[in-house]
């Protein structure tokens, strides 16, 4: 149980990057206030000149991304050349940046609120200021809500359950995860960004975190190393099938959308087929461990108990547990791509329901081949790793396993 637990906690690891930014020394507390204050007054506004949000100097322009809380909800009459319009205006108290502890107006339009959130007060928002040099005063628009306190205290919530459920068991696997969330965001994703080449910078950073996170459970001994060689074997195996298919189906990595192109175009030195590949060793690497690290504690439990167990004999054994795993865990890789892109399967509805157009679409192009090509990898790290384990096992001299 341990073991799995183990396997499941780097493929947690590995789809965890997205909570980076929310490991801050910071906890919003929740206000719960339900009360909306409705006025009616007349606003009169220009419309402000809209620049992509970037947070950073861009220029003369400076850009930055602040907290703020909604203290006031009302209606107002917005004025303009085409006549009148009912608008909602929140007033925002800035709780950090250049203008901290002020409060401002924003109504909700589409220049200022462009993704129509619907605060209510007590809310906390991410504020988007902007300010030109001929500017004498910051422009603000609403960039979304504050999610920082509901994701900090699910990962309580998860570590709490962890050591509650498995003691000091579940310790270690979250020093796992933080280890390998850590690496990720402050080794790999740092390299790509200096344009490193993703493929191999990917292979040598997931190695060296399986065999820390197996370490951590089952020591650093000839399990963790059978774990880690076979782990990486199926993610090769993924990475070898995917670059075949992401040539045939001449995919860039780059997607249709016009943000995806504008990034990559912003970001020269960036590699997009090369980080398509790591992203498919990375997810194949997170999800194989879980199969590798049961096949190799599944052989030394057999030589364990038959310190006689021949080569075959173990090996035979092994292959039964990775392939019963293997049948689990290749539903649970394609569900959890289904889940993760289901807002890109509902883009057929938008082609008219053309499968030729829905398939050939860059995204879902994509989201086949990581699917279809980790499953693969998977498959392939059953046969690799009952290898491996049986080779080096089989020459141990195991003290047979007392029986009561």
């Amino acid at each position: 149980m341990k073991n799995h637990s183990l396997g499941l906690s780097h493929e947690i690891a590995c789809f965890a990057l997205t909570i980076m930014a929310v490991l801050s020394p910071y906890m919003a507390q929740a206000q719960t206030t339900d009360t909306t204050t409705t006025t009616t007054e007349t606003v009169t506004t220009t419309t402000p000149k809209v620049i992509a949000p970037s947070a950073g100097d861009t220029g003369d322009i400076q850009e930055v991304y602040e907290r703020g809380l909604i203290e006031e909800v009302r209606t107002g009459a917005k004025s303009s050349d085409s006549g009148g319009e009912q608008v909602d205006v929140y007033r925002v108290k800035l709780l950090g940046g250049p203008i901290k502890g002020e409060t401002r107006d924003i109504e909700s339009s589409v220049a200022t609120n462009p993704y129509q959130l619907n605060p209510h007060i007590g809310d906390k928002v991410v504020i988007f200021m902007q300010k030109s040099p001929g500017d004498q005063d910051w422009q603000l628009y609403l960039e979304g809500f504050d999610r920082r306190a509901a994701l900090i205290w699910l990962v309580v919530i998860f570590f709490l359950s962890l050591v509650f459920l498995s003691g000091w068991q579940g310790m270690k696997v979250f020093i796992s995860i933080a280890i390998s969330i850590a690496v990720i965001g402050f080794v790999l994703i740092p390299l790509f960004l200096r344009g490193i080449p993703p493929v191999p910078t990917a292979i040598v950073i997931m190695g060296l975190m399986i065999f820390i996170s197996t370490g951590l459970s089952t020591g650093w001994n000839k399990i963790s190393i059978i774990t880690a060689l076979g782990t990486i074997g199926g993610a090769l195996a993924a990475y070898g099938i995917a670059t075949l298919f992401v040539d045939w189906a001449h995919l860039t990595g780059i997607n249709s959308s016009e943000e995806d192109r504008m990034f990559f175009r912003d970001n020269p030195t960036l590699n997009p087929r090369g980080l398509l590949l790591a992203g498919i060793i990375i997810a194949a690497a997170g999800a194989a461990e879980d199969v590798a690290v049961s096949i190799a504690s599944a052989a030394r439990e057999v030589k364990k108990n038959n310190p006689h167990a021949t080569y075959k004999e173990i090996f035979t054994s092994a292959m039964v547990v990775g392939k019963d795993h293997m049948a689990a865990l290749s539903n649970t890789l394609i569900f959890a791509y289904v889940g993760a892109s289901l807002s890109t399967l509902l883009l057929y509805t938008q082609f008219g329901g053309s499968w030729l157009k829905f398939i050939n679409f860059d995204a879902v192009a994509d989201e086949v081949i990581r699917a279809l090509a980790g499953t693969i990898g998977i498959a392939l790290t059953v046969p690799i790793t009952a290898v491996l384990a049986s080779w080096i096992i089989v020459k141990e001299k195991i003290s047979p396993k007392p029986h009561s």
